[in-house]
């Protein structure tokens, strides 16, 4: 019976760890909430329980390594890129997380994963806060288009204003048509500074022929 009691205990601190972490990511809206990092601790603990308990001869390295090698393309689900912005790499990390702490929990080592479980959600939490805080360098695609042929003169005013804002031009490419007069500059740039993208728009369409000005 106390062994019994053993693996229900492991059983319910992995699902109370676990949901600790996915309790903080549902929380802030993402793909993987509650129920995955529950269903994914639970089932990394579960593994081990049964390796050491049913199958005594295989290797618990092989067990651990299949794991958290099988838990990466589950990660890799949750991570989405729209354009220049990737999203999702810290949940898929917490995922990973989970997975490890599971595995601690079906060992038996509570002292290390209730540990573990703090720090990651100090992390999450309070780091959020301070990674906000420190300036980080973002890079931008604008493509602006007016109807002209002089390139050279519009490249030298689109450049002057983004000298003016704070922005640092990486590479231009241009396309230009003939009839009807057209022509198109795509710039990439990097700034330091969270970008006001209404007001730098602004100076961009108020040059001569300019028609359109995108930010991506």
């Amino acid at each position: 019976m106390s062994f019994d009691l053993g693996i229900l205990l492991r059983l319910f601190v992995s699902i109370l760890l676990g949901g600790a972490v996915g309790l903080e990511r549902q929380a802030h809206g993402r793909a993987a909430g509650l129920r995955t990092h529950i269903l994914v601790c639970l089932g990394s603990t579960l593994a081990m329980i049964v390796t050491q308990t049913f199958a005594p001869n295989v290797d618990p390295g092989r067990a651990l390594a299949g794991i958290l090698t099988g838990i990466g393309f589950l990660g890799a689900g949750v991570i989405v890129k729209s354009n220049e912005i990737v999203r999702g790499l810290t949940t898929a990390a917490c995922v990973w997380f989970v997975a490890a702490l599971g595995v601690a929990v079906g060992q038996g080592l509570y002292v290390i994963a209730g540990v573990s479980t703090a720090l990651v959600l100090i992390v999450l939490t309070m780091l959020s806060w301070f990674s906000h805080k420190v300036p980080t360098v973002s890079y931008h695609t604008v493509v602006v288009r007016a109807a002209t042929f002089d390139a050279s003169a519009l490249d030298a005013q689109c450049r002057e204003i983004f000298k003016r804002e704070g922005f640092r031009i990486i590479a231009v490419s241009s396309s230009i048509a003939k009839a009807p007069a057209a022509v198109a500059l795509t710039f990439r740039v990097r700034t330091r500074k969270a970008p006001q993208i209404v007001q730098l728009t602004e100076p961009l369409l108020a040059l001569p022929h300019v028609t359109q000005a995108d930010w991506d």
